[in-house]
């Protein structure tokens, strides 16, 4: 099936795009080996993390401070790897779009409109995808849970987790394409 993929400062003209490029799943692994243990020992980590975080943004080390975003990924996955086995991961896949005026939408307002990127540095491919591996999730669960988690609300984290995982909809649907299947570049689209 082909969809569309833009790729930020990435691309260098290679076949196949790969499957968790930026090592997401790198980050999300702390939280997912805590809530392996138990509840208490994420929340240990989560605190660990929120105070190492601060740490290295006071210190200019770090621009962000990630570790919400990194424990709503570890409960997202660990919620898949649990209770969705056969879903597709959020973390060792490739996002796409339907199709190449959306995927040049999403890259014009997530890099290029606010000058983080040149026109240059963001690639718009066509890529041909297979077809078993894609799963359309609705990510405003995954909004959702990333607004709980800066209130500590865990239980409400793991509730769209499971929404997201078991493809629900939401009223106002924003679906995002993840596949983590063979895939092959088709060509680099001009515009």
């Amino acid at each position: 099936m082909k969809l569309y993929h833009y790729s930020v400062d990435s691309y260098k003209g290679d076949e196949q795009l790969v499957n968790d490029f930026k090592n997401n799943y790198g980050f999300a692994e702390p939280y997912i080996l805590a809530l392996r243990e138990s509840r208490a020992v994420f929340e240990a980590v989560f605190l660990s993390t929120m105070y190492i975080s601060r740490e290295l943004k006071a210190l200019k080390l770090r621009k962000y401070e990630n570790y919400e975003k990194d424990a709503v990924e570890g409960i997202f996955e660990y919620v898949r790897e649990t209770e969705f086995p056969e879903k597709t991961s959020r973390l060792r896949c490739v996002y796409y779009c339907e199709t190449e005026k959306e995927a040049l939408d999403y890259a014009m307002d997530d890099c290029i409109a606010d000058g983080l990127f040149t026109k240059e540095q963001v690639a718009l491919l066509e890529v041909e995808v297979e077809e078993s591996r894609i799963c359309r999730y609705d990510q405003t669960f995954y909004n959702l849970a990333s607004e709980a988690i800066e209130s500590n609300d865990i239980d409400s984290v793991f509730n769209y987790a499971r929404q997201y995982f078991s493809c629900k909809r939401s009223e106002n649907p924003l679906i995002e394409i993840v596949a983590d299947g063979a895939n092959r570049v088709l060509r680099r689209i001009e515009y």
